[in-house]
């Protein structure tokens, strides 16, 4: 999708209004140049009794009863102005009013999009993004656009409408002051233009900086914790004060830019203004031109300047606009995740990884090799190994944030690439090593998980995940605000309501990714318990350093550099040499070290 593209899928359905914001600014253009010619007519036809020369206006003032009478009762002509006046306040009104609704409208379609595409892009797209100039995409880009559509446009229009028209109108009165009227207009036009290329590679460069800035202060909020912990507090205002520093030498850049421009057109039109009124004096003693006459040339000629010198304040901002429209673009463009299309097969529980090879898009080794076993349905099977040796990729692929190299793996016989990504996700629950949460209620973030779900099932969850209890003990119980991502609570309380949030939906197929290290041993052996007594169908899979989490498991494996190196129950892993029976001494030594 290009920015033409764009731009008509935002329209669409304001095309009516977009027309009506074109017709009352001309309209204004017409009544706004009609004032200087009545003022005119006032001059020269009424107060000095000139000769009407016009023959239709001649007639509608003999129509009004003529000049001498025009001229007995000024008011005639005052009530005249009023009127004009007031058409111009109407369709000012209804400019600004359909501007706002124009604007308003296109910007918040956009941001709608803008949300909906980026909840819908792939895992591996937000890794590897910086939410900070995200944020100032969604935010400062879009409102470039805004600013774009709320005001530029009719001012386009209502500077070229002015120009055409009064440039028309001051030919037909005097040609000769016409053509000196408009020595400047070439030079404003072209200074408009170099203008419009200069402003978008010195604004790019200040949103791109701007965007590097939120980065950081967004980084620095989010690490508060760590920052205090480690008295790095002087460190990470350094750091924001050097991007800080930057973002203001490339803004100042772009308002030199604009200083230049715009102190340059104005010298150059009072320069043609002054022109024109000293041409005019000498014009309007010799008789060439009425003093009338000479009114509507002053009066048009900063009519006319000042919309055009206005143009590069536009094209200025058609150029943010332009720049900003392309880094929305560069989001927008994309490719989704595939989330609705797919087979939606029964899920029993049943797993089997057939020689799968994976690595990642920016890796050149895999980071799982020739992973072969098979899960049966209602067993509970232990991934352990040390960091980095693939075991939350594994997790990864089982539910589809990312595909597979080569191999196959199976759900209940089916590929697991055919299976629908929501129906997959909806029946493989996951509870992550760093839980999230919403700065909402502990009664929402539990119920998010399942919007239909009573209280009574919620109830349940938190029970079965040995947080129902300290939950009552807070002052407002399952209403308490848990705070931005959870600050109010500790390590192991946001880790139970994580872990809440994921049974409520009785998924066929549960995966702790490391997530019960945050409970001592007791807490996780009573979850696991309280698991397989509700519902016994579930396949469990647990991912973990700690031994004693997994004794029990039908099938424990051991990775390795992204290899299974060793498979079976615990204690077949015990009696033989390997990677298993060093962590279980290392661990079971520290225990009896804490024991003593």
């Amino acid at each position: 999708m290009n920015k033409k593209e764009l731009l008509l899928k935002l329209f669409k359905g304001y095309i009516v209004i977009f027309l009506g914001i074109i017709i009352v600014t001309l309209g204004y253009v017409v009544f706004n140049l009609l004032n200087p010619l009545v003022f005119s007519f006032v001059i020269d036809n009424i107060i000095d009794q000139q000769p009407i020369k016009n023959p239709l206006i001649s007639n509608l003032i003999i129509k009004l009863g003529g000049v001498s009478y025009l001229r007995s009762n000024l008011w005639i002509t005052a009530l005249f102005i009023i009127i004009i006046f007031l058409f111009i306040g109407t369709f000012l009104y209804f400019r600004g009013r359909w501007n706002a609704k124009l604007s308003e409208g296109v910007v918040e379609r956009l941001r709608n999009w803008l949300y909906e595409h980026l909840s819908l892009l792939p895992y591996s797209y937000h890794v590897t993004a910086k939410t900070g100039d995200l944020i100032q995409r969604c935010t400062s880009d879009v409102n470039q656009l805004r600013r774009m559509l709320g005001n530029q446009i009719s001012e386009l229009v209502f500077a070229l409408g002015t120009a055409i028209i009064a440039v028309f109108i001051l030919f037909s009165i005097y040609p000769k002051m016409a053509w000196l009227s408009m020595i400047s207009m070439p030079l404003i036009i072209i200074m408009a233009y170099f203008f419009f290329a200069k402003i978008q590679s010195v604004f790019q460069i200040s949103d791109e900086a701007e965007g590097a800035m939120s980065e950081t202060f967004q980084n620095s909020l989010n690490g508060t914790r760590v920052v205090k912990a480690f008295n790095r507090e002087r460190f990470e205002l350094e750091k924001f004060e050097k991007k800080n520093r930057i973002f203001r030498d490339n803004t100042l850049k772009v308002i030199r830019v604009l200083g230049a421009y715009w102190s340059l057109s104005d010298t150059i039109c009072l320069l043609q203004i002054l022109l024109i009124v000293i041409v005019g004096i000498f014009e309007a003693r010799s008789g060439r031109i009425s003093i009338g006459d000479f009114f509507v040339f002053v009066s048009y000629e900063s009519m006319i300047l000042w919309p055009i010198r206005n143009v590069g304040r536009v094209l200025a901002d058609m150029g943010k606009v332009s720049i900003a429209l392309d880094r929305i673009l560069e989001i927008l463009n994309e490719p989704i995740e595939d989330i609705e299309n797919g087979l939606q097969p029964t899920l029993s529980g049943k797993i089997v990884f057939d020689h799968v090879y994976f690595r990642y898009d920016d890796a050149n080794e895999d980071v799982l090799k020739d992973l072969t076993f098979t899960i049966m349905p209602k067993q509970t099977i232990a991934i352990i190994g040390p960091t980095g040796s693939g075991k939350s990729s594994l997790v990864h692929l089982l539910t589809r944030l990312y595909d597979y190299r080569q191999g196959h793996i199976l759900m209940d016989d089916v590929e697991l690439r055919s299976i629908q990504r929501k129906h997959l996700r909806r029946n493989v629950g996951i509870v992550l090593q760093e839980p999230f949460l919403f700065s909402k209620s502990i009664y929402d973030n539990i119920k998010i998980a399942n919007p239909t779900a009573k209280q009574e099932q919620i109830h349940r969850a938190a029970q079965m995940a040995s947080i129902h209890e300290v939950i009552n003990e807070f002052d407002q119980g399952y209403q308490t605000m848990v705070g931005e991502k959870g600050v109010t609570l500790s390590g192991g309380q946001k880790q139970r309501i994580a872990i809440a949030r994921t049974i409520i939906n009785s998924c066929p197929i549960l995966i702790f990714d490391d997530s019960l290290s945050a409970v001592d041993t007791e807490t996780d052996a009573y979850i696991r318990d309280a698991l397989k007594a509700v519902n016994d169908d579930i396949t469990t899979i647990l991912i973990t350093h700690r031994i004693s989490s997994i004794q029990n498991a039908d099938l424990i494996l051991v990775l390795d550099h992204g290899e299974i190196v060793q498979r079976g129950t615990h204690d077949d892993l015990i009696d033989q040499d390997g990677l298993y029976k060093r962590i279980y001494q290392i661990q079971s030594s520290i225990l009896a070290k804490e024991n003593e």
